[in-house]
């Protein structure tokens, strides 16, 4: 997936031990770990750049409601209070 995404951008690269993992418990694993490459020294950083990019977790929504039975405070993904299941009131 990530040696695609690079290919779209116009990044030549290659994984190497792609097809090495039946070899596992018989060669050290490190030897054998899938790894991508970037073919071009001049590309490592737009590289490292995109793939940075594409593991940044959105910020998480910290939005939370309180149950009016017993005073819990949940987050807003919740529908029912788990204390005393009391629905979310609707806004």
């Amino acid at each position: 997936m990530r040696k695609e995404q690079l290919e779209q951008a116009g990044i030549r690269c290659m994984i190497k031990n792609q097809r090495s993992s039946g070899l596992a418990g018989e060669i050290p694993f490190v030897e054998i770990f899938p790894e991508l490459w970037i073919l071009q020294e001049q590309d490592y950083d737009q590289a490292r750049q995109l793939l940075e990019e594409e593991t940044e977790l959105p910020p998480m929504n910290q939005d939370f409601w309180t149950c009016s039975g017993c005073g819990e405070r949940h987050e807003s993904q919740f529908g029912v209070c788990w204390k005393c299941g009391q629905d979310k009131p609707s806004l």
